[in-house]
């Protein structure tokens, strides 16, 4: 006699089936639309958009990346940016600046730079902070992904750890070092008024220290002790999630 029938089985095979060719045909139709959503944020002025975004969707921001995921709301280039001129209040990334080519930063934040409204201002964070990364390892300090700062915890800074994403190993890869005269030396370059810089650690690692780096800079020339409260006022969204702002500290000479 034939085995009797395990209807939940079929059922269970069913659903799942119904859920792959759900995701794919959602993804397909989100493709096909890229373009119009496209063309409808370069109409726009007053933006809030969160550059390099990934998985990580901000309800009150446009969410931008290369790849469309699914906390992605519209697809492009963000080696430069398809931006109008003057049409960004608030540009934010975390985690996203040293996944650039080198020859491609200063062209990114030209870029931006350009986008930002005269009142505007760009919030980058998640940098991987290398003179504190080599002052760590150097000195055999407290790891961030364990008890020593050992060279695994100098490769998920400098290069990102890009084995965890095989299907976009490049895409992951960090692939440039900063610390404060070359990020400093990059902004100043491209065109900002003025900016502070700050290193902090990291909520939630083994020991919370000061290795990622970000700053803050505006189109216009303003005083440095208005910047940093700007800056930590935007920050505080992010208290204990991407940033434990006890370890905050302001890093090299803030440039107006």
């Amino acid at each position: 006699m034939p085995p009797p029938r395990d209807d939940g089985m079929v059922m269970r095979i069913a659903r799942g089936a119904y859920r792959r060719i759900d995701r794919v045909v959602r993804a397909r139709l989100r493709g096909m639309a890229n373009p119009r959503r496209l063309a409808d944020l370069q109409r726009q002025r007053g933006l809030r958009v969160h550059l390099g975004c990934g998985d990580d969707r901000l309800a009150d921001f446009v969410n931008l990346d290369y790849r469309l995921t699914a906390a992605v709301d519209v697809a492009m280039d963000l080696t430069l940016p398809t931006l109008a001129p003057r049409s960004v209040a608030l540009a934010f990334s975390n985690a996203f600046f040293e996944h650039l080519y080198r020859a491609s930063r200063g062209p990114h934040l030209q870029r931006m730079c350009e986008a930002l409204a005269p009142d505007g201002a760009c919030c980058y964070m998640g940098i991987p902070y290398f003179r504190n990364i080599a002052r760590l390892y150097v000195e055999r300090g407290p790891g961030t992904a364990g008890p020593v700062f050992d060279l695994f915890n100098v490769y998920r800074y400098t290069h990102g750890d890009p084995e965890g994403q095989p299907a976009w190993w490049i895409g992951q890869l960090h692939k440039s070092l900063f610390d404060e005269d070359e990020l400093g030396a990059l902004l100043a370059a491209s065109g900002f008024g003025a900016f502070v810089m700050f290193a902090y650690g990291y909520p939630g690692d083994v020991n919370e220290v000061p290795v990622t780096m970000g700053f803050y800079a505006t189109r216009e020339p303003i005083a440095p002790d208005v910047l940093r409260e700007r800056c930590l006022s935007f920050l505080a969204r992010f208290a204990d999630t991407r940033i434990r702002l006890p370890t905050l500290a302001w890093i090299a000479d803030p440039r107006v």
